[in-house]
């Protein structure tokens, strides 16, 4: 009987450890938000001022194109498809397993309602963009749309993936 109870006592520390240490591993301290550099980004590509927008980004979301060639591409995909960026909702910035202080890397999930020419009914994506600082400045160093339910629970607690209207 003792050993069991040892047995149980030592799992309930490890369980309590584990959750613990997730809890404080999840959200980023607030004092200097990661976010700031997504919602400035955002902000910029839905108001077409992609000059600005390059500000807010790192050279690989750029790959490595000057802001001039790299905001006359975004003029050209977001005129040519027609892009309309309708909501943003940026969430709390998350910390990484590798920098659980923010300190240099962080993860901000962002809701993005848009339509194009190609999706005019709109489309809800679930996106994960990478933070990084570089040269005191927090930077959106890459995007990942989520297309999964189980993934959109994981970051995304209560949402779900609407159905597209004509779907069959």
């Amino acid at each position: 009987m003792k050993l069991k109870t040892k047995i149980v006592s030592f799992i309930s520390f490890i369980v309590t450890l584990l959750i613990n240490i997730q809890v404080h591993a999840d959200a980023c301290p607030s004092s200097d938000l990661p976010q700031n550099a997504l919602t400035n980004y955002l902000e910029a590509m839905q108001e077409r001022r992609f000059t600005d927008a390059f500000k807010f980004v790192s050279n690989s979301m750029t790959d490595g194109r000057s802001n001039k060639d790299w905001a006359e591409l975004q003029e050209m995909f977001y005129t040519g498809g027609g892009v309309i960026i309708f909501g943003i909702d940026i969430r709390q910035a998350i910390a990484t397993a590798s920098d659980i202080d923010c300190a240099s890397t962080a993860i901000v999930p962002n809701i993005l309602k848009s339509r194009d020419n190609f999706n005019n009914q709109g489309i809800t994506e679930f996106e994960l963009y990478t933070v990084v600082r570089k040269d005191d400045r927090w930077l959106v160093d890459s995007q990942e749309t989520l297309f999964d339910q189980p993934d959109v629970d994981k970051w995304f607690p209560g949402e779900t993936i609407p159905e597209f209207l004509d779907k069959k």
